[in-house]
């Protein structure tokens, strides 16, 4: 196991202040509780396009691929086992708590809200919650009832672990399914990460049509044309700004309108957020905080806010990670008597890292709870970045090298180093990782200069 980078008594988080409680409070509408019934406000254009037949067969296949790419998740069976093996997406999912946000205060509230996870169940203590008005992922593209114009540019904003690329696998999976989101004919998908390794490829200037061509090779050429021509059919998601190395300008003069023109690929990003690309289409963007302090909020029609899980929440995810009934319950009050955990419990990847350490060796409860408190111990140290920085060095290296990490590891390590915000070299050569691991990894490899 990875040693904690500094060894201190820990104590229990700060009490909120006076200020802090106001800032929690004016940070979400208080509006009367609405929940599920909201469901049925969704506006009318949620009807099935039509297709011409050549259409429809595109659409069954996109349909298909999509479907077969979000209907499982990789799990392990303990963070000491390099094997993982695929589960159904439904067995694991649980549902996130997410509220509207108003996009002319986000900058003073976002990061506030998620400081610690004191403060999150301070949140829930005192009511406010139940006061917002929680935004059902369903209803992410619901028009307002008091609003004549469309829910076409939406941003997700979430602190790192927090579920942004969950929901988004949510959103695929159900419009695969045919469950939601069937107003649109098409939805495609689009990691910044990925989108940063065009430049590496050379392939700095992209057309639309051609990045849709590189990303589903059965969508090309005419009847690719034939499915842009109905850009209100069409979603783009684009996940995880806060990883891509470009900023995106608004500027006028900046933005293209024609699909098949090649640009630098944040120009195409900003251009369908502008509307001057396939105006009438509709886009989803998700980040962390941070990166959207510079981008043009105005043109956002919908501003929501993931804030993770909440006591409920957190009881149903530790039902279906252990699978056990018996095992589950256990494990939850084990967690819900320790002040600690269980406040880092409203992050899904710190629920999952609690989760994997006292499942590991839930046989040997004594080991179980040394574990699980370590895990703790780190994801608070995560909050720090003080305490990070001091500890990683003014180099700004880390060296794991012939190390062997487990995936708890890995998650903590990611943590670590998305607080910290940058790190010039991370050496992890001949260190045997599985791809839990990696996954588990990647969050903090784009804050990396360079990785052994």
């Amino acid at each position: 196991m990875i040693s904690p980078p500094v060894q201190h008594s820990l104590t229990e988080p700060n009490e909120v202040t006076p200020a802090e409680d106001e800032c929690l409070s004016e940070s979400v509408p208080l509006i009367n509780a609405t929940g599920k019934k909201l469901l049925e406000e969704i506006d009318a254009r949620n009807e099935p396009p039509l297709f011409d037949l050549r259409t429809k067969d595109l659409h069954e296949t996109h349909r298909l691929t999509v479907s077969e790419s979000t209907r499982t998740v990789e799990a392990q069976a303990s963070p000491e086992d390099p094997h993982t093996t695929a589960v159904g997406f439904e067995t694991r999912y649980t549902e996130l708590v997410a509220i509207e946000q108003d996009t002319r205060n986000h900058k003073e509230t976002e990061h506030k809200l998620m400081k610690t996870g004191r403060l999150h169940e301070e949140l829930t203590k005192k009511g406010t919650a139940e006061k917002c008005e929680r935004m059902w992922i369903e209803q992410l593209f619901r028009k307002s009832p008091v609003s004549v114009n469309p829910v076409n540019i939406i941003v997700v904003s979430g602190m790192a672990g927090i579920g942004k690329t969950t929901m988004v696998q949510k959103i695929m999976y159900d419009w695969a399914r045919g469950t939601q989101y069937q107003r649109f004919a098409f939805v495609f998908m689009f990691k910044f990460r990925e989108l940063n390794l065009l430049d590496n490829e050379n392939e700095t200037q992209m057309s639309l049509t051609k990045l849709i061509e590189r990303h589903y090779k059965y969508l090309s050429n005419d009847p690719l044309k034939d499915v842009l021509k109905n850009p209100e059919t069409l979603l783009f998601i684009f996940d995880g700004l806060d990883e891509y190395k470009h900023k995106l300008d608004f500027t006028q003069s900046q933005l293209c309108s024609n699909q098949d023109v090649e640009v630098p690929v944040h120009i195409l990003i900003t251009s369908l957020v502008s509307q001057t690309l396939l105006k009438g289409c509709s886009v989803l963007i998700t980040s962390r905080p941070k990166p959207l302090e510079a981008m043009d909020m105005e043109r956002v029609d919908q501003f929501v806010k993931i804030l993770g899980f909440f006591p409920e929440q957190r009881l149903m995810y530790c039902k279906k990670f252990f699978g056990d009934s018996s095992l589950a319950a256990q494990a939850f009050q084990y967690v819900k008597e320790n002040t600690i955990l269980y406040t880092m419990c409203f992050s899904p990847s710190y629920c999952w890292m609690i989760c994997s350490a006292l499942k590991s060796h839930f046989m040997t409860p004594e080991k179980a709870k040394s574990e699980a408190l370590q895990v703790g111990q780190w994801l608070c140290e995560t909050q720090n970045k003080e305490l990070i920085r001091d500890t990683i060095g003014e180099d700004l290296k880390m060296n794991f090298r012939k190390m062997t990490l487990s995936a708890v590891e890995c998650a903590v390590l990611a943590a670590v180093i998305s607080c910290c915000g940058e790190l010039k070299e991370f050496n992890l050569s001949e260190t045997p990782l599985t791809t839990e691991c990696i996954k588990r990894l990647e969050p903090g490899l784009s804050c990396c200069s360079k990785v052994w």
